[in-house]
């Protein structure tokens, strides 16, 4: 079951990186309106996210070698959606951080995401799971 959640974590990072670095035109105005909402619009954000997050984490439990950076993906995001749950205001707080150079921030943070998802993917081929 590791190495299944593994190879999901991996094409997710993959394509979402992908969509970062191509489409980050859209992501930005996604973000902008996302951002101009009120803090409530938060609450679901968070609900998924720590739902989503524990769930994987709970079928993953690798905290060694290089699929630990799956198990630590999962555990980061389960704090973040905790964050959103307890402190609404925080998501229009973070996204205000990168929104001035946004465009210019979001390519580079697909490309990291998409090599840290071909990463994973690379490691799953390695070990027969591709």
């Amino acid at each position: 079951m590791e190495y299944a959640i593994a190879l999901m974590t991996g094409l997710t990072l993959f394509i979402i990186g992908l969509s970062c670095t191509l489409r980050a035109k859209d992501w930005s105005a996604w973000l902008g309106t996302l951002r101009g909402k009120e803090s409530f619009h938060a609450l679901p954000i968070g609900a998924f996210e720590v739902a989503f997050c524990a769930l994987l984490l709970s079928l993953h439990q690798v905290w060694s070698g290089p699929f630990v950076l799956v198990s630590l993906i999962w555990f980061l995001g389960i704090i973040e959606g905790t964050l959103y749950l307890l402190y609404p205001a925080a998501l229009s707080k973070v996204i205000g951080l990168f929104m001035p150079n946004c465009l210019k921030i979001l390519p580079v943070f697909g490309i990291i995401i998409t090599a840290l998802g071909g990463f994973i993917l690379y490691q799953s081929w390695l070990i027969g799971a591709i």
